[in-house]
């Protein structure tokens, strides 16, 4: 039996992410990702059997980073405007870096919504506990009564809906790939002053 090799299963998972961020989940191919980490195809199904594993694998990879970091921000002294901004910055950069996510998220949850919720618990990733921590956060501001519900839907939707919605958008606003990348680079800045303008 081969001995999995976990510097072997690092370098798939690095190149399925790759892949996965160009091409998303349908247009990737296996031997496309076996190329780019490197290995042959027989050895990425040996790791993960099929796409759908693979993919899981990368996408719980990078549900923990982010929640990871989010629960982070939450969790400091730092003031909350200042939080805001880091979430912003860190949320908006993590969707750059992963545009796949969003259509994946989407899909599965037309198709199958609980297959987020084994996702997340198979990576001990607990909305319920950085929703808690993000509420405490806006608790001990004075910025008046505000539904928690829409305060977190909302910092999520203005991140998340310029990646969804990408293609469309830069066929109405006309943007080359090089001017929406400079695009939401600027909504790392200008989101938070928006965003507390309108909870203020």
């Amino acid at each position: 039996m081969v001995k999995k090799s976990i510097s072997s299963e690092k370098r798939i998972l690095e190149g399925a992410k790759k892949i996965f961020h160009e091409k998303g989940l349908e247009g990737s191919r296996m031997q496309e990702i076996a190329d780019e980490a490197g290995i042959n195809k027989a050895l990425l199904h040996y790791y993960f059997r099929n796409k759908e594993n693979l993919f899981n694998a990368v996408f719980r990879e990078a549900l923990q980073e982010i929640f990871t970091k989010l629960f982070q921000i939450a969790g400091t002294d730092i003031a909350f405007e200042q939080k805001i901004r880091l979430i912003f910055h860190d949320y908006i950069g993590f969707l750059q870096q992963n545009s796949y996510i969003p259509g994946f998220i989407l899909s599965e949850m037309r198709q199958d919504p609980d297959k987020l919720a084994r996702i997340m618990k198979s990576a001990n990733i607990s909305p319920s506990a950085l929703y808690a921590k993000m509420k405490e956060s806006v608790s001990n501001e004075s910025i008046g009564e505000m539904d928690y519900r829409n305060f977190i839907i909302n910092l999520l939707s203005l991140c998340i809906f310029p990646f969804a919605a990408r293609p469309l958008l830069q066929i109405i606003f006309d943007f080359t790939d090089e001017g929406y990348d400079d695009f939401l680079e600027k909504r790392k800045n200008e989101l938070p002053e928006f965003f507390m303008n309108a909870i203020r």
